[in-house]
């Protein structure tokens, strides 16, 4: 999807296979945590591309319909590191930061047409691109997975139409211990320790 033309090939191809875009849920994103002074341009450029100028093509491709059709839905997965200021959190912290504001965007400006934006902020998620919770001391069960994610996007689906929800939903661990900043500081200080500098970068 980070390839130039490739979020409008993939709007016109699932409009042509599956007809008119109702829905459009992006949660395709990648990770390199490191300081400011420490990331790599190329690691930022790549980190702004799929985590938001990707959501932006996408949403750009398939707006005019929804906006013609008087419905639609736009639903970022975004972090609830975009809410917080995480030192470390690099790229990804202001890409996602600024996921947020575009969806804020989109909500405004479509809300009156049918159309919904709503960006769902996961707390620690286990996924591929987090720190694995035995690494860090927490129990697997404390931390959510992905199917808490799409559940909480189904539900949202499934507000009826005079019900606004967001544009900014948090899902975070009950655990305090498994919050997604004190997360993420943990891991980056215990990488650091280990020699092993920050995270290589990584894509979902």
């Amino acid at each position: 999807m980070a390839e130039p033309g490739a979020p409008a090939e993939a709007a016109a191809a699932t409009a042509a296979g599956l007809g008119p875009v109702g829905l459009l849920v992006c949660s395709a994103g990648a990770i390199r945590l490191a300081a400011v002074h420490e990331t790599e341009e190329r690691h930022w450029e790549r980190q702004l591309r799929v985590n938001l100028t990707v959501p932006f093509l996408l949403a750009r491709e398939v707006l005019p319909g929804m906006r013609e059709r008087g419905f639609g839905w736009v639903v970022n997965i975004g972090s609830g590191v975009g809410s917080e200021v995480v030192p470390g959190s690099g790229g990804y912290g202001v890409s996602k930061h600024a996921v947020h504001r575009l969806t804020e965007l989109i909500h405004e400006e479509n809300r009156d047409l049918g159309i919904r934006a709503v960006t769902v902020a996961p707390g620690w998620v286990s996924t591929r691109l987090a720190a694995r919770p035995a690494d860090l001391g927490v129990p697997e069960e404390e931390v959510l997975d992905a199917e808490d994610i799409a559940d909480t996007v189904a539900w949202l689906l499934d507000r009826p139409a005079r019900m606004s929800v967001g544009p900014l939903v948090r899902v975070e661990p009950s655990a305090s211990r498994a919050a997604a900043g004190d997360a993420m500081t943990r891991h980056l200080t215990r990488s650091r320790a280990e020699g092993a500098g920050p995270d290589a970068e990584e894509t979902r």
